[in-house]
């Protein structure tokens, strides 16, 4: 955690000078139950350049998804309101353009075989260090729309 504050940090001081990031673009649904990691994450897409709308609840994350596209479901497993895997299901279900679906959790198997069954293309084990996260969402974003599941793990 303290890597994320520090990262945090940097990139509050990046904002608003003109940085372009890898993500430029790129419109990411960032679902987080824990505060302290939504805003640091939200703030560390922010410098690289991603527009990034957040939800703290499964059902928040539902409601914003069917209003408006999203290019990365960036999303926890472990939701106070309903669990991650039926979240990408009601997501995928309510979209017009389907997602690329990105799972970061601390939970092991069964509930990552859960998430990809789901529809998660991508499902990242806790801790993670910010630069694989990049790394993967920026990769989802090259490869344009989501087509189904690819089931990559890390």
């Amino acid at each position: 955690m303290a890597g994320i504050a520090i990262a945090s940090e940097q990139a509050q001081g990046m904002q608003g000078h003109g940085v372009r990031g890898e993500l430029e673009h790129g419109r990411i649904l960032l679902v987080e139950d824990a505060d302290d990691i939504r805003d640091a994450f939200g703030v560390l897409l922010r410098a690289e350049g991603a527009e990034v709308a957040t939800a703290s609840t499964g059902r928040q994350a539902v409601e914003l998804a069917g209003r408006e596209p999203f290019d990365i479901l960036l999303t926890d497993l472990g939701l106070p309101d309903i669990p991650g895997d039926i979240l990408i299901r009601e997501v995928l279900a309510t979209t017009r353009s389907r997602p690329h679906v990105v799972v970061v959790t601390g939970y092991g198997e069964p509930y990552a075989s859960r998430a990809r069954e789901a529809g998660a293309d991508v499902v990242l084990t806790k801790p993670i260090e910010w630069t694989l996260l990049l790394r993967q969402l920026k990769q989802s974003l090259r490869s344009g729309p989501a087509s189904g599941a690819a089931s990559v793990a890390a």
